[in-house]
């Protein structure tokens, strides 16, 4: 190699291009691949096609419905990213959102005769109790018993699901103060949503995790390589049950603002998170696999999302459709997933065969 292909060449109109701008300009979009796959582009013509089709996409009221509603599956999805890193899967996160609703929804309205204070504190710990409870038999049986963790998750995805459904009889919760319905459910601070606010300390929350704590690097070494983990001197179970309790105690999050939300403790909601925290992920760059993946990336992969179910709910696509549109998201999403992995190994074998 020469110096010459490093020199700035000079044109007859005193324009000046670099011979190793299209070089450049393909690294980049290789990168960003590898950090994101297609999901700016796919956003982009999303919100695009949706603003043409339907007016009302891109207007206040909208935007502020899907503030709202991208802030309980992003904190999911945050919560899924932390199962993920470390090559596990979360399945039961559905189904911790319903039993935390039905144990939070059930303390208030044993308690609303008293001081409402009082009654929404206990909730509120009823539902992060019942969550934590969940994450420390997942965590114990995934890290320390060795049982997959798709399997496990399945599992309790079933029992808790059960669980609720027992306790209730399939009757929704009613009888909440209604101060925690006015404030953790439909405040608003400087007009942002207060689940929102609760989104984005999440978020950040996570990043500072994952990417400027010890814990954080070593749960993605976990996930890259988990014998090579330990073999460093990494504590791999304590990794995993960190990871694996926080995602869960996230999704007793949502199931306590949820409730605030409707006002009620359901047995049937968040069926939906398990796929679409799983879809949101992989199509955000979160890999499958493990060791790897960004917070930005969850956070737009759960934009995507929800921009894409309620454009298709002003436009009235009917349900069955939109199911099969996100079953087909997730093919997708795999599929980018593997190319991913393979531009990813080529780019990292290329120096070593120069």
């Amino acid at each position: 190699m020469t110096n010459s292909q490093n020199k700035v060449v000079a044109l007859p109109r005193g324009q000046e291009i670099t011979p190793q701008s299209n070089s450049d300009l393909s690294a980049f979009l290789r990168r960003q691949f590898i950090n994101y796959g297609i999901l700016p582009l796919l956003l982009i013509l999303l919100i695009v096609t949706f603003a043409i089709i339907e007016p009302r996409f891109l207007s206040y009221a909208n935007v502020m419905n899907v503030t709202r509603q991208v802030s309980y599956l992003g904190i999911i999805v945050v919560a899924q990213m932390l199962y993920l890193v470390t090559a596990n899967y979360d399945l039961s996160n559905g189904a911790t959102v319903a039993l935390s609703s039905i144990g939070c929804a059930m303390v208030m309205a044993a308690t609303a005769s008293g001081d409402p204070a009082t009654s929404i504190a206990l909730g509120c710990l009823a539902a992060l109790g019942v969550s934590l409870l969940i994450g420390i038999v997942n965590g114990v049986l995934v890290a320390v018993v060795k049982v997959s963790s798709f399997m496990v998750t399945l599992g309790m995805a079933s029992a808790a699901v059960g669980i609720a459904l027992l306790v209730t009889g399939g009757v929704p919760v009613y009888g909440l103060p209604p101060e925690f319905s006015r404030y953790f459910g439909e405040y608003t601070i400087m007009g942002v949503p207060f689940p929102a606010i609760v989104f984005a300390l999440v978020a950040f929350a996570a990043y500072i995790l994952l990417n400027w704590t010890k814990i954080g690097r070593h749960a993605f070494a976990v996930g890259g390589n988990e014998r090579a983990a330990y073999q460093s001197g990494v504590n791999v179970q304590r990794t995993l049950l960190c990871m694996i309790i926080s995602g869960s105690v996230l999704a007793g999050l949502v199931g306590l603002l949820l409730t605030a939300r409707m006002s009620t403790g359901e047995a049937n909601v968040g069926v939906e998170f398990p796929m679409q925290s799983i879809i949101a992920c992989v199509i955000g760059g979160i890999a499958l696999s493990g060791g790897e993946g960004r917070v930005s990336g969850a956070v737009m992969g759960a934009f995507f999302i929800v921009l894409l179910s309620n454009g298709m709910d002003l436009i009235r696509v009917q349900s069955y459709v939109q199911d099969i549109l996100l079953g087909a998201l997730l093919v997708l999403a795999i599929i980018v997933d593997k190319l991913r992995t393979r531009v990813r190994l080529r780019q990292v074998a290329a120096p070593h065969a120069a």
